[in-house]
């Protein structure tokens, strides 16, 4: 199953797919769940889809799908349907997701992102810096938090 240490076994195809449903929602809820997708892609694409068919290709059970149908997700998800079948695209819109996922769960907003670009490249900097330098404080002080826990 997607998700688990035995990721290894998954084909690529459902880890991609699967990636997908996990990281690519609004902001405020969790992923879409099989039925609502299949309404959406219909919906939006025209493509008919049903929950089984998303499931077997999220877990695995089914890894053929017609090029209509991996098209159709493409769509939905925002992504380009050489996500499926590119390593190369699938890393780099993996690591677009990824940055996505954590400025909408940070609660970054686009007025925050438009200051900083409006600031000079050395201003970047010290901002990228006083970040990297909280964070380092942040786990220093959860691992002596931790440490200094009862039964530890």
């Amino acid at each position: 199953m997607p998700g688990t240490a035995d990721d290894a076994a998954v084909p690529p195809l459902a880890r991609k797919v699967d990636f997908l449903f996990r990281q690519v929602h609004p902001s405020g809820r969790g992923p879409y769940s099989l039925q609502e997708a299949a309404s959406a892609i219909e919906k939006l694409t025209g493509e008919k889809i049903s929950h089984n068919t998303l499931w077997k290709l999220r877990t695995g059970r089914h890894d053929n799908p017609t090029k209509r149908v991996l098209e159709a997700l493409a769509t939905f998800f925002g992504v380009p349907p050489s996500y499926f079948f590119d390593e190369e695209v699938f890393r780099a819109v993996e690591e677009q997701i990824e940055l996505l996922t954590v400025l909408r769960d940070t609660g970054v907003r686009g007025a925050h992102l438009r200051g900083f670009l409006r600031l000079s490249p050395e201003a970047q900097q010290m901002v990228g810096e006083l970040i990297e330098s909280t964070a380092r404080l942040e786990q220093h002080r959860r691992t002596d938090d931790a440490d200094s826990s009862p039964g530890s």
